[in-house]
């Protein structure tokens, strides 16, 4: 599991979502060491979101949510690759894109009737 959840409130179009979505699973696959297959991607659109006063300049909050530890050279990574990514794929200004990180215990979270914990 990491979960990567985009809001955002200027329309995005479809094949941008999927080129977003796709290259985030695979990009936060390698550099966290997880398989894509347990990466999820949520788009949520707001129906308002400022920056700094400005409705009119596009705008991206991000939470990235992850079990395990998120150390501070692997969030500063990620931090750049996703930047990039919004950067490249909607022309998105850096300066108007947060990312929250967040750790969680393996106890935490739950998948397939269970938690992610594993009894020692």
């Amino acid at each position: 599991m990491p979960l990567i959840k985009i809001h955002y409130y200027h329309k995005i179009n479809s094949s941008d979502l999927e080129s977003l979505s796709s290259t985030l699973v695979t990009n936060i696959a390698k550099i966290l060491d997880k398989s894509e297959d347990f990466i999820m991607v949520i788009f949520q659109q707001t129906n308002f979101q400022s920056f700094g006063l400005n409705t009119i300049k596009p705008s991206i909050y991000i939470e990235l949510k992850n079990v395990g530890d998120l150390s501070a050279d692997i969030t500063n990574f990620l931090s750049r690759t996703i930047s990039e990514l919004f950067v490249e794929v909607i022309n998105l200004d850096p300066t108007r894109l947060y990312i929250e990180f967040q750790s969680s215990k393996r106890h935490q979270w739950g998948w397939n009737r269970k938690t992610f914990h594993t009894p020692e």
